[in-house]
């Protein structure tokens, strides 16, 4: 299955999404049952175990006839922003700030009963306050922002315990994933907090020997399932690339226990490590991903086409929920299933998108992977410029960063011959960029060391300076 044949698969899903307004079922919404609520049992814990439990595995009549109605997740919205580092294939600023909380946070819009807590409606949660911070901030929000400052107060005040984030404010449940994920929200707002580094070292000290996670720290929680792992793997790699250091080993014994274990001898993705049976289409997506981030982008464009063959219902323009010993599960999840598919097609169509520019590019004598420099005079330029302006915006941007990132370091090494070029690169790149609409602004950026954080505060002004002091480069 080719590239364009996966584009048409993910926009007849994401139209079938817009026309039922991002609003759809969920696999833990069924104490929103009226049925249920009629009958009084919401009032006791065991009773909500149980009829959630049978509303999650039953068949799709069980649910219309619990009469649940749909509901629109604020993490839907953020996975189609961009969150978890994803393709941005719509705006929803303005609908994921109305959802906000008011402690700050956000949370799913239904009550839900684990064997660890109970979660009423729209309460709160590290996860779904996470993932919209991150969305607010791939969309272009700035830090800034009134409603990031106060997602960040609430995970710092409300959620931080003595070395981790717990999952929910009124209780004190550690699970690595929701923890690390806080900790990456709130260094994204605040790059220089004191408890990022910690809740990392924390979430490293929990690594078992042979490189995998439990879920979390309680009794029932220490199974090892793929997109939770996925999860792990790729928040430590993004910290990694922000400058975070002493990362290497878990990242590199994760991922070959991620590999080795949570996938088939076919590479087809498992949710729990080592076990076949259920494949749920959460971890299909979770696992095209975390491919793409480590560089095995064959391996996910396999699982991309697996997934188009075996879990992708043409008639409905719907991913199936997964598949079982009996056949597909037809439950049609909105956030649990769609959102997860249409963001993990993006990142494999983007993906495949940066590697038909790399080949473009490279024909034109540069890498988009590596920072532009251009000699003077260039006898290549006109080939380079043309290429430049046909790449996709994404390896456009991702191009001048890198670019300006190489900049910094050779000037504070000295190297001022190689400066000259990559200055003149940054000069190039903002010329074509503003020919073609892409304004190549500024943003901040942290590094996080060993135990601590650092934020250069002159970083960007040092870009601007290098900009200024050669400005008679010509480029």
């Amino acid at each position: 299955m080719d590239k364009d044949q996966l584009i048409d698969i993910r926009d007849r899903v994401l139209a079938r999404m817009k026309q039922d307004d991002y609003a759809g079922a969920d696999p833990f919404d069924g104490l929103e049952s009226r049925l249920f609520q009629a009958s009084g049992l919401g009032r006791f814990r065991l009773a909500r175990l149980i009829w959630l439990q049978a509303i999650k595995r039953g068949p799709r009549a069980v649910r219309s006839l619990a009469m649940i109605p749909p509901s629109v997740n604020p993490k839907t919205l953020a996975l189609l922003q961009g969150a978890g580092d994803g393709v941005v294939l719509g705006d929803f600023t303005a609908a994921l700030s109305a959802m906000q909380n008011a402690d700050g946070g956000w949370g799913y819009p239904f009550e839900w009963q684990a064997r660890a807590f109970h979660a009423k409606r729209r309460q709160s949660n590290a996860i779904v306050t996470s993932f919209v911070i991150d969305g607010l901030i791939r969309g272009g929000a700035p830090i800034e922002q009134h409603v990031l400052t106060r997602a960040a107060d609430f995970i710092e005040d409300r959620l931080w315990r003595d070395g981790y984030f717990a999952y929910l404010g009124h209780d004190d449940c550690e699970i690595h994933n929701a923890s690390l994920w806080a900790a990456f929200a709130l260094y994204r707002v605040r790059a220089g907090n004191d408890k990022t580094a910690k809740a990392v070292r924390r979430v490293l000290d929990a690594q078992h020997d042979d490189g995998s996670w439990a879920y979390g720290t309680r009794s029932h929680h220490q199974f090892v399932d793929g997109f939770h792992t996925g999860y792990i793997l790729d928040l430590l790699g993004r910290l990694r690339i922000s400058g975070m250091d002493g990362l290497e080993s878990a990242i590199e014994r994760g991922w070959s226990f991620y590999r080795n274990h949570c996938f088939s001898n076919d590479g087809i993705p498992r949710n729990f490590a080592g076990k076949d049976g259920y494949l749920d289409a959460h971890a299909v997506a979770q696992s095209m991903a975390s491919l793409c981030r480590f560089g095995d982008v064959a391996g996910a464009i396999k699982i991309a086409n697996w997934a188009a063959a075996h879990l992708f219902d043409a008639k409905r323009d719907v991913f199936y929920a997964g598949i079982g010993r009996f056949g597909p599960d037809q439950q049609n999840y909105m956030r649990w299933t769609q959102s997860w598919m249409v963001w993990a097609l993006s990142i494999v169509i983007e993906k495949t998108a940066m590697s038909d520019a790399s080949a473009t590019a490279k024909n034109a004598m540069f890498d988009p992977e590596k920072p532009l420099s251009f000699s003077h005079p260039d006898p290549d330029r006109t080939a380079k410029e043309a290429a430049l302006a046909v790449l996709s915006e994404t390896v456009f941007r991702n191009l001048y960063a890198l670019t300006r990132m190489e900049a910094t370091r050779v000037k504070a090494s000295g190297e001022m011959d190689r400066l000259y070029g990559l200055i003149r690169g940054m000069k190039t790149l903002q010329r074509i960029g503003g020919q073609r609409g892409i304004i190549l602004g500024a943003k901040r950026v942290g590094f996080l060391t060993g135990a601590e954080i650092v934020t250069p505060s002159d970083f960007d002004s040092m870009a601007h300076d290098e900009i200024a002091e050669m400005f008679d480069v010509k480029d």
